[in-house]
């Protein structure tokens, strides 16, 4: 996932340290069931050098685990708090920049899809300068997305603010998920900033869709400028595969199941990508890695070589269509194993179980927090003090439709799946 960072301000450590409800990053980590966990956004996409020389931290610092998160970010497991203490320092001498100041995010492949009506990043960068002396004064989590109407596009991220390439030189402004119209290409930075001010004078926890609730969409549109318009259809984008790019080259999108890859897995992918002759590799918005810059020969390689390390290269591979965290006992917060019970039901899906519903997806969440997944999907199981819940087309926040005791999951998810239809009958049915 591309990001423009902002040249005018960097946060210092200690900002960023104090600030509420702010994600987990490499001055300030996250404790989890399995240690402390570190967030890493790169400013620039990874040489291939830098990618085996964070797989070589995760093994010295941590428990050997590497993760690229559904937005495209990397994570590191099982630091200790003197290993955190020695991980920003490491990462510095990968040459590695992480992202300053407010983070616009863009497709992974910004100016290099051929599909995009115009490429992102300028815009990214004049919405990231501009934001920057905002920083202090909005929500640790507000985001804006920047998309130029690509095939590898990021738009189903979460976001505040949301740009999505119009006709003619237009821009589609959504916030918090909401169409609100279109402006000039050149008018966007002006009003995003202008937006996101907006939205800093509602208090330093206020995210866009309460300020959406409380000023009305109308007024919104009315004082800015935007032009309604009727949504658009967007098809999903799919990082894994390959994608032809507009320099006459290829890029190989590479997932590591469930977004999990071990260190040693991860140094032999980087080997190979380099001896393919990628120009460098771009964590991507749905828990992939992107090897750019190669001869479509060297793609299919590279590709063969990954399947064969234990990476998922086929985006119809039904583990594509399986969300799950890391569950127990990586979590503290979970009450199930997630991954094993993920990956025994995902043939399931490739077999037609699930076919129907909200993309044919299952969601496998630790707990009730759905942080793998946080939109509804046909099937969920979730970690419940007394079992495993059972969602349809729902999130692991919802009421279940039914708790069953873990050992007998398996079984009746099988049952439920095989039968290709989420029946009242069944769900009723007593689990004893």
């Amino acid at each position: 996932m591309s990001v423009a960072p902002a040249r005018a301000m960097e946060m210092s450590a200690e900002t960023t340290a104090m600030r509420r409800g702010a994600c987990p990053s490499l001055p300030e980590p996250m404790p989890t069931g399995d240690g402390l966990l570190a967030r890493l956004q790169p400013a620039v996409p990874l040489t291939s050098d830098q990618l085996a020389g964070l797989a070589r931290l995760a093994r010295e610092c941590g428990n050997g685990i590497v993760e690229v998160t559904a937005r495209g970010k990397l994570q590191l497991r099982g630091l200790t708090a003197e290993s955190a203490a020695r991980l920003p320092a490491g990462v510095d001498a990968l040459g590695i920049v992480p992202v300053g100041g407010f983070p616009v995010e863009t497709g992974a492949l910004a100016g290099l899809d051929p599909a995009e009506a115009f490429d992102p990043r300028p815009l990214a960068q004049a919405i990231s300068e501009g934001a920057a002396r905002l920083v202090p004064r909005l929500a640790p989590k507000v985001s804006v997305v920047v998309d130029g109407g690509g095939t590898l596009h990021p738009g189903a991220l979460k976001a505040d603010i949301a740009l999505t390439a119009g006709g003619s030189g237009r821009v589609l402004v959504r916030l918090a998920g909401l169409t609100a119209g279109e402006v000039a290409l050149e008018r966007a930075a002006e009003v995003t900033v202008g937006l996101l001010a907006r939205l800093a004078g509602h208090g330093a926890t206020a995210r866009m869709d309460r300020m959406v609730r409380q000023e009305g969409m109308a007024c919104l549109r009315a004082e800015f400028g935007l032009d309604a318009v009727p949504e658009p259809h967007r098809a999903p984008a799919e990082p894994v595969g390959l994608h032809a790019l507009n320099d006459g080259s290829f890029a190989c999108g590479i997932a590591p199941p469930f977004g999990q890859a071990t260190a040693g897995a991860l140094e032999r992918l980087a080997d190979a990508v380099r001896k393919a002759g990628a120009r460098h590799v771009e964590p991507a918005a749905g828990r992939a890695l992107l090897a750019v810059g190669l001869a479509r020969a060297a793609a299919e390689l590279l590709a063969r070589e990954a399947a064969a390390l234990g990476f998922i290269v086929d985006p119809s591979d039904p583990l594509r269509r399986v969300a799950a965290c890391p569950g127990a006992p990586a979590c503290a917060s979970a009450r199930i194993e997630t991954r094993a019970l993920a990956t025994a039901l995902a043939p399931l899906l490739a077999a037609g179980g699930m076919g129907g519903g909200v993309g044919g997806e299952l969601h496998v969440s630790g707990c009730a927090k759905g942080c793998a997944h946080p939109a509804p999907a046909a099937l969920t199981i979730v970690g419940l003090d007394a079992g495993a819940g059972i969602v349809v087309e729902g999130t692991p926040r919802e009421a279940p439709a039914r708790i069953v005791p873990v050992a007998r999951l398996g079984a009746e998810l099988r049952e439920l799946l095989a039968r290709d239809v989420m029946e009242d009958e069944f769900l009723k049915k007593d689990p004893a």
